[in-house]
């Protein structure tokens, strides 16, 4: 194990500045930027439903489905399908260079406009709560979240996202490249060949807080037709599968199949009418139908799958050898919970959601939007948290995870975001271990040296249960009887002697067995509105007895979302493993292996108080995930940790190329 005092020290004075992405908004760059677009969401009970208006296809006024749901006051008066008002300079013509070994290189470089969205969703149950909420995101490739129909009705076709109101750079537009690209400071009056005279530049000075001594540098300019790696695909690729146009609704699954989507709560999401084309009942009417929306996103140092929005379920890494190879898929899956942990609680006044029955069929793609730099997409909705959202950003060595959480309370637990791992990635075969294969291990600030994961918890945060209230335990179907004098309970919190209290400014890491890669992951919050609920924070769960109500390693959860104590899941369970119930072991179950991540604990009202739909209360923060080739189990947290919490600092001055002299 890598225990050495000096080594950590240079760990926690240095940063992994190689994966870094420079992300500059428009307001950084100096004369080429103009004011950004400014409006309001229409008022409550725009984008609410009364009286019983759920599926009606002509709602009374203000009653509507629309991601644009609102009124801008600058440019005044624009509405979605207007031509935009010109602002700053074109962003198709800005091009990046590099000066390196004395001669200039175009590099990749990425302009993502960005303007106020307006979401409301009058076809959720609880939109009545929600109404209209304002969000600043991206002016998208295509809007996937109100898609027409193929011809025969079977597939959905998204139409061309709309166009930020400004043309052109402005304030709150975001310019991004990657930080190794950078170069020297070029000689003066040195220009590259393909630049025109006399056009306007910007050099762009790249400082490390961290090494002060050092700096880099980016030359911005602009030319005709702009950057040469415009509309390719560079540092990422972002592929949807086949069928992620196709239609489909719960109908398509049976009530035993573990992949089942949107047998729960069947009025909180999007709502789709139309046709779906079912594998036996034909071309049918549905007024719940969502497409499955499956991606693949690849990198040289990862790859990143998901069957749908929130259901996130391979990632590999890159092997160390340089092969090109990615290794064994690492997750289980990203997890999401609300109210309770695990559909074994019996203490709760409402009950339990997951990510798979619950929110993947009550929500939307927003939107998705590639370039040569970096690839997003961002999920709206989740059940009653009817504008939640969910903006996934892929870049070459990480992805960041920006979460806008507004939704009601949510007692008695809060909400769980985590990451769940495959045991069969985790714990080394009796093979390997005879062939001495290191098993994965968990690394956090207090615990620099690691724990082994192997299913038995090591720190001392979890609730397993509770004494019950006059001999019973208080269930949201009443009073029930204890069990063996307690009431389960499964909640987590964080341990002081394993880690950091609060989650934001700490990190974590997972490492894989033998050469499978690491995972380092820090949080932050952003904006003072998620000072409104403070209690946010990490938690640890290494168990491989503790059944969280869906997975697929170390087996498929049968009757997803049931209770593992359900007869259907029992025989589920034995039914696999080919043998009696009450034989089985914990790995022949689904159990939670080195699962980790972000509770929001007792969550307050953080919806933005409905008739404003101004974000006041909500809780927005951001997840960064760096996927790390390494030949073994090791601490390298710190470093990749210091990207996000002492990132470089960029700061641009205008420059002109010089016109040359006639002859």
């Amino acid at each position: 194990l890598d225990t050495d005092p000096a080594s950590a020290v240079r760990r926690a004075a240095s940063a992994a500045r190689q994966v870094e992405a420079v992300v500059m908004t428009g307001a950084q760059l100096p004369g080429w930027s103009a004011l950004s677009a400014v409006g309001a969401p229409y008022p409550y009970p725009s984008g609410a439903t009364i009286t019983g208006q759920l599926f009606d296809p002509t709602p009374i006024p203000g009653q509507v489905r629309d991601a644009h749901n609102g009124v801008f006051i600058h440019p005044a008066g624009w509405k979605p399908g207007n031509a935009p008002v010109q602002g700053g300079v074109p962003v198709g013509e800005i091009a990046a260079y590099a000066y390196v070994n004395n001669g200039w290189r175009e590099i990749p470089v990425q302009v993502d406009e960005m303007y106020p969205y307006f979401l409301a969703n009058h076809r959720s149950d609880f939109s009545v709560y929600s109404g209209t909420d304002e969000e600043l995101s991206y002016a998208w490739d295509l809007e996937r979240w109100n898609p027409g129909d193929s011809a025969d009705g079977c597939r959905a076709v998204p139409p061309a996202g709309t166009p930020d109101p400004i043309a052109g750079l402005d304030n709150d537009d975001e310019l991004v490249f990657m930080a190794q690209d950078a170069g020297d400071i070029a000689p003066t009056g040195s220009q590259p060949a393909d630049v025109p005279a006399g056009s306007a530049g910007q050099l762009v000075t790249v400082a490390d807080p961290l090494n002060p001594a050092t700096s880099k540098a980016v030359y911005l300019y602009r030319k005709p037709g702009g950057s040469s790696f415009k509309g390719q695909a560079h540092y990422v690729r972002y592929t949807r599968d086949s069928n992620a146009d196709q239609w489909i609704d719960r109908t398509f699954f049976a009530d035993s199949d573990p992949q089942k989507l949107g047998t729960s709560n069947t009025g909180y999401g999007a709502n789709l009418t139309g046709t779906v084309c079912h594998p036996t009942q034909g071309k049918k009417q549905s007024t719940d139908r969502f497409p499955r929306d499956g991606v693949t996103v690849q990198t040289d140092t990862y790859v990143w799958k998901a069957s749908g929005r929130w259901m996130v379920r391979e990632i590999g890494i890159a092997k160390p050898d340089g092969s090109g190879n990615y290794g064994r898929d690492l997750i289980d899956r990203w997890k999401g919970r609300a109210f309770q942990q695990s559909p074994d609680s019996t203490i709760s006044l409402v009950g339990f959601e997951d990510e798979q029955v619950n929110w993947e069929a009550n929500s939307s793609l927003l939107g998705e939007r590639c370039g040569p730099v970096r690839c997003m997409r961002e999920v709206w909705g989740a059940d009653s948290g009817t504008n939640v959202t969910k903006t996934e950003i892929f870049y070459r060595d990480f992805v960041v995870s920006r979460y806008h959480v507004r939704v009601h309370p949510i007692p008695p637990d809060g909400l769980y975001t985590s990451w769940d791992y495959n045991r069969s990635a985790m714990v080394p075969s009796a093979e390997e271990q005879a062939a001495g294969v290191p098993g994965g291990r968990y690394y956090t600030v207090l615990r620099p040296q690691g724990v082994p994961i192997d299913g038995i918890n090591d720190d001392i945060g979890q609730v397993d249960s509770v004494a019950p209230v006059a001999g019973y335990c208080l269930t949201s179907d009443g009073p029930q009887p204890q069990q063996n004098g307690r009431c389960p309970l499964f909640l987590d919190a964080a341990d002081p002697t394993f880690n950091l209290p609060l989650a934001f400014a700490n990190w974590e890491q997972v490492s894989a067995k033998g050469d499978l890669g690491s995972m380092v992951y820090t949080f932050e919050l952003k904006g003072a509105t998620s000072l409104a609920t403070p209690a946010v924070v990490p938690y640890y769960r290494d168990d491989a007895c503790l059944d969280d109500g869906t997975g697929d390693d170390p087996v498929q959860r049968p009757y997803p979302g049931e209770t593992s104590t359900d007869p259907r899941v029992k025989a589920g369970y034995a039914a696999l493993a080919g043998k009696p119930y009450e034989s089985l072991l914990c790995e022949e179950k689904q159990g939670v292996y080195a699962a980790h991540g972000i509770h929001y604990f007792a969550t307050g009202d953080v919806d933005n108080a409905f008739v404003l739909g101004k974000p006041i209360n909500e809780i927005d923060g951001q997840q960064w995930q760096f996927m790390v080739p390494t030949e073994k189990p090791k601490n390298i947290g710190e470093p990749y940790a210091n990207v996000a919490r002492v990132p470089l600092k960029a700061v641009a001055v205008p420059i002109s190329v010089p016109s040359l002299p006639s002859p």
